[in-house]
C-alpha cells in the first residue's frame, strides 16, 4: 500500500517491512491467535508482527482504517471490513510479545477518506515524534499522489493487457479477491497456475475504473469498499467478451456470504460464468486446478456479450399498502416487543410481532439464507418466511419487516438477504419494510415524532421490566409470581401506551418498581450473578440463544441483561467517534449528542430515580458514562456490531458485582472476534474476578456443548462460593 510508506518516509521515518508471508510466519502467530473461526488473512497479522518484533523494532505502525475512499459514485457507503478496521485492536489487547519486549504499538483509528482530518490525527497520534503541522500536510498530500500514481500504473497496465488480449483473439482471466489476496501464500499462488496454462491474470484493482456503470441498481447494499470494486469488476468482464471472472474468497469471511452471491448474480444476468475458489490455509489445492482447467474448457468457444438481463426483484413496501396488509415482524426480545402492535396501531400500520423461534424455523431460514451468513440473519428469516408458509396469512395482503443498521456489519444487508430469499420461496409479491436505523437507500417507516416517542417508551418499559423480573424471579416465595406480575403490567400499559404522558409514564415507573420492591420473595443468600453480553440478537432472544436466561436461573444463578436502551444510544454515539477520529461532521455529532441526552433525561432518568429510591434494586450508568468507560479497555472507534459497547457491558458487571459473563457470539461475528472475545485477555488483567466464557450460536453448534459450558461454569461458580463461605 503506497500510500503508507510514502507518507512515513516523508515523514523522516525509516521503515521496516516484515518478512514475505509463510508457512513459518502463520506458526508464528498461533499463540495470540483469539479465535480458530477468523478469515486466514487476519491469522496472519499476528506473525507478521512478531517477525516485525523479532528485528528488534521498538515502535509498530498498524492503523486501524473503519472507512476507506468512496471511489464511485453510486455505491452507498465506503466501510472497510469489521476485521480491517478494527483487527489491530486485537493485537494490542492479545499479543504479550509487545509488552515483553517494551515495543510501541501504534494503532489509531485513522479517517484516510478525509485527507485534512487525516493530517490533524497524524499530527494528534505521533505527537512524540516532533512533527510540525506543515510537514505532516505536505506528506500526506505527496502520499495521496503515490497512492494515485500506483492505481494509475495497474490500470494502464491492465488497458495494455486488454489490447493484447482482444488484438490476438485470446482469453484473459480477471481474478478477483480483497487486496490481501495478492499477497502469495494467502492466494497460493492461483495466478501462477492460472498464467501458466497461457491466460493472462488481472486483479479487481487494476480493472474497477475500468467497469463502467452497473448495469442495474445491486440487490444488496453497496457498503464496502473493496466488494465496491468486485462489482465493477465484473461488470468490466460483463461487457469484454474476451474475459472470464473468478473469484478467491478465504474462509471465515463473512462479507463474501453476501457479495460472492450478489457478484455472481451481475455475471448470471449476462450469461457470463462465476467460478469461486475458497481458500483457506490449508495447502492441498487439487480441486482448484480442476476448477480452473474446467473453467478453461467452458470458456473455449465463448465469444459473445449478451443482453443484461436485470435478475427478478422482491417487491417494497409502498405508503398505500399499510391499510389493508398484515406486516410480520420476527421476534427480537419478548418484553421489549410485547407493546410495538399497539405502537403502530395509530400510524394505520397492522404489525404482527412473531412468536418465538424454533428448530423448523431454522431449518427454513437454512434452506433461503447462505449458511456462511452470520447465524441471526438465518433466525430472522427463517421466522418470516415460517409464518409466511403457515397458511395463517392472506399471502395478498402481508408484508414482512426487518431492521437496517446502516453501519459497516453484515446487518446492513439483512434485508437484501430477506429479499433473496422471498425469491427463492417463490414469494417475489410479498413487500418488505425496512426500519432504518440511519439512513440507508431502503424506503422505510414512516414515523411520526409521537409514535418514536412511545416506541423508546416501550422500549424503556422492557428494559425495567427485565431488570426487575431477572432482580426477583430467582427469589420469588410463589412460583409464578412475578411472571404474573408481569403479565398483569403488560395488560395495562397496551391499553395506555398510546395515550401516556410523561406524567403517566413517570407514574407507571414509580408503581412498577413499587410493585416489584413489595412482592414477596424468600430470605435466602442471594445467588451469583451472570450477565449475559454479546450479538444482540442472540444475547435478547430466547429461541436463538436456547433460553439461556432461563437455563442460567435453573442452575442457580441470577441473570442480567444489558439495557437495549443502550444500543439505541450506542448508534447515536457513532456520530460523536466518526467526528471526533475520523471524517464525520459537526453537525452529526452534535446532534447524535443531544437526541442521547434527551433520551436520557426524559425516558432513563425516572426510572434511575425510582429505582435509586427502592429497596432491592440499583440504578444503572448513562450511555455516556459507558462510552468513557469503555475507552480504559477499547478505542470507543470500534463502531462496528455491538462495538465498543460489548466491551463496556462486560466492565460494567463486574464492576456492580456480576464478574460472571457469558458472552454469546454467533460464529462468523466480526466484530465480536474484537471487542467482545478478542477484549477477554485485557478484561481479566483488569478484573482479575472477571469470569467471562464465549459461547458459540449458529445452526451447526452443538446444544449440549453450549448446556455443558454453562453448567461447568455455573459449577465453578457455586463451588467457589461455597469454599468462601467455609
Amino acid at each position: 500500500y503506497p500510500f503508507w510508506f510514502t507518507l512515513l518516509t516523508n515523514l523522516g521515518f525509516k521503515v521496516i517491512l516484515s518478512d514475505p508471508s509463510s508457512k513459518k510466519m502463520f506458526d508464528l502467530g498461533l499463540e495470540s491467535i483469539t479465535s480458530q473461526t477468523m478469515c486466514f488473512p487476519a491469522k496472519i497479522v499476528n506473525g507478521h508482527i512478531v517477525n516485525l518484533i523479532q528485528k528488534g523494532l521498538k515502535t509498530i505502525f498498524y492503523p486501524c482504517i473503519p472507512f476507506g475512499k468512496k471511489e464511485f459514485a453510486d455505491a452507498d457507503e465506503h466501510f472497510n471490513c469489521p476485521v480491517v478496521s478494527s483487527y489491530p485492536e486485537v493485537i494490542r489487547m492479545n499479543l504479550d510479545d509487545l509488552k515483553e519486549n517494551n515495543v510501541k504499538l501504534l494503532s489509531p483509528f485513522l479517517p484516510i477518506d478525509h485527507p485534512q482530518k487525516l493530517a490533524k490525527r497524524i499530527l494528534q497520534e505521533f505527537k512524540d515524534f516532533d512533527l510540525t503541522e506543515e510537514e505532516v500536510r505536505c506528506a500526506v498530500q505527496e502520499a495521496l499522489k503515490e497512492q494515485q500514481a500506483f492505481r494509475d500504473d495497474i490500470t494502464n497496465k491492465a488497458k495494455e493487457i486488454i489490447e493484447q488480449v482482444n488484438q490476438s483473439g485470446g482469453r484473459g482471466i480477471v481474478l478477483a479477491g480483497q487486496p490481501y489476496h495478492v499477497d502469495p501464500f494467502v492466494n497460493h499462488g492461483i495466478p501462477d497456475k492460472i498464467v501458466a496454462e497461457g491466460i493472462p491474470v488481472l486483479t479487481t484493482d487494476s480493472v474497477s475504473p475500468l467497469g463502467a456503470k452497473l448495469p442495474y441498481r445491486l440487490n444488496v447494499v453497496d457498503q464496502w469498499v473493496y466488494h465496491s470494486r468486485q462489482y465493477r469488476a465484473a461488470t468490466f468482464v460483463i461487457n469484454n467478451p474476451n474475459f472470464e471472472f473468478v473469484q478467491m474468497n478465504s474462509f471465515g469471511c463473512g462479507l463474501n456470504a453476501i457479495t460472492t452471491g450478489e457478484v455472481n448474480n451481475l455475471l448470471e444476468s449476462a450469461n457470463r460464468l462465476y467460478t469461486m475458489l475458497k481458500i483457506d490455509e490449508g495447502s492441498n489445492l487439487g480441486a482448484v486446478r480442476i476448477r480452473i482447467r474446467s473453467l478453461l474448457a467452458a470458456i473455449r468457444d465463448r465469444h459473445n456479450i449478451t443482453k443484461v438481463v436485470p435478475p427478478q426483484k422482491a417487491k417494497d413496501f409502498a405508503e398505500d399498502m399499510k391499510s389493508d396488509y398484515t406486516i410480520l415482524c420476527p421476534q427480537f426480545s419478548p418484553l421489549h416487543f410485547q407493546l410495538l402492535h399497539d405502537v403502530m396501531r395509530p400510524l394505520g400500520y397492522n404489525l404482527q410481532v412473531l412468536p418465538d423461534f424454533n428448530s423448523k424455523m431454522l431449518e427454513e431460514g437454512l434452506r433461503y439464507v447462505n449458511n456462511d451468513a452470520c447465524y441471526p440473519s438465518i433466525v430472522v428469516i427463517g421466522q418470516l418466511i415460517s409464518a409466511l408458509k403457515s397458511g395463517k396469512y392472506d399471502l395478498n395482503r402481508t408484508a414482512v419487516i426487518i431492521s437496517q443498521t446502516s453501519g459497516g456489519c453484515r446487518a446492513t444487508n439483512y434485508i437484501s438477504l430477506l429479499k433473496g430469499a422471498l425469491l427463492k420461496a417463490g414469494m417475489p409479491d410479498i413487500p418488505v419494510l425496512a426500519i432504518n436505523m440511519k439512513n440507508a437507500n431502503e424506503k422505510g417507516l414512516k414515523i411520526t415524532l409521537k409514535v418514536a416517542r412511545h416506541i423508546i417508551m416501550s422500549l424503556a418499559y422492557g428494559d425495567l421490566l427485565a431488570k426487575l423480573s431477572n432482580k426477583t424471579r430467582p427469589y420469588e416465595k410463589e412460583p409464578g409470581s412475578v411472571n404474573e406480575l408481569l403479565n398483569k403490567w403488560f395488560i395495562k400499559l397496551k391499553m395506555e401506551i398510546n395515550h401516556s404522558t410523561h406524567k403517566s409514564y413517570i407514574k407507571n415507573i414509580n408503581q412498577i418498581v413499587h410493585d416489584f420492591d413489595t412482592i414477596e420473595l424468600k430470605d435466602i443468600p442471594p445467588k451469583p450473578k451472570v450477565g449475559i453480553v454479546g450479538e444482540i440478537l442472540v444475547q435478547y432472544h430466547p429461541g436463538s440463544n436456547n433460553h439461556l436466561a432461563d437455563f442460567i436461573e435453573q442452575e442457580g444463578g441470577e441473570v442480567m441483561i444489558p439495557e437495549i436502551l443502550d444500543f439505541v444510544n450506542y448508534v447515536l454515539f457513532d456520530d460523536v467517534s466518526i467526528h471526533k477520529y475520523l471524517s464525520g461532521s459537526w453537525i452529526k455529532s452534535t446532534k447524535s449528542k443531544l437526541s442521547a441526552a434527551l433520551l436520557e433525561r426524559y425516558f432513563r432518568d425516572p426510572m434511575r430515580k425510582a429505582l435509586q429510591a427502592s429497596k432491592r434494586f440499583h440504578s444503572f450508568p448513562t450511555t455516556k458514562e459507558l462510552y468513557e468507560k469503555a475507552q480504559e479497555l477499547v478505542n470507543v472507534c470500534n463502531l462496528m456490531g455491538e462495538g465498543w459497547l460489548l466491551t463496556a457491558e462486560m466492565m460494567e458487571f463486574v464492576e456492580s458485582g456480576a464478574p460472571n459473563i457469558v458472552c454469546v457470539q454467533p460464529f462468523g461475528c466480526l466484530p465480536n472476534y474484537i471487542t467482545g472475545k478478542g477484549a477477554f485477555k485485557v478484561l481479566k488483567t483488569k478484573y482479575p474476578n472477571a469470569n467471562v466464557i464465549s459461547v458459540d450460536y449458529d445452526p451447526g453448534a452443538s446444544k449440549t456443548n453450549q448446556t455443558n459450558r454453562i453448567k461447568l461454569m455455573m459449577s465453578n461458580i457455586l463451588h467457589a462460593e461455597n469454599i468462601e463461605k467455609k
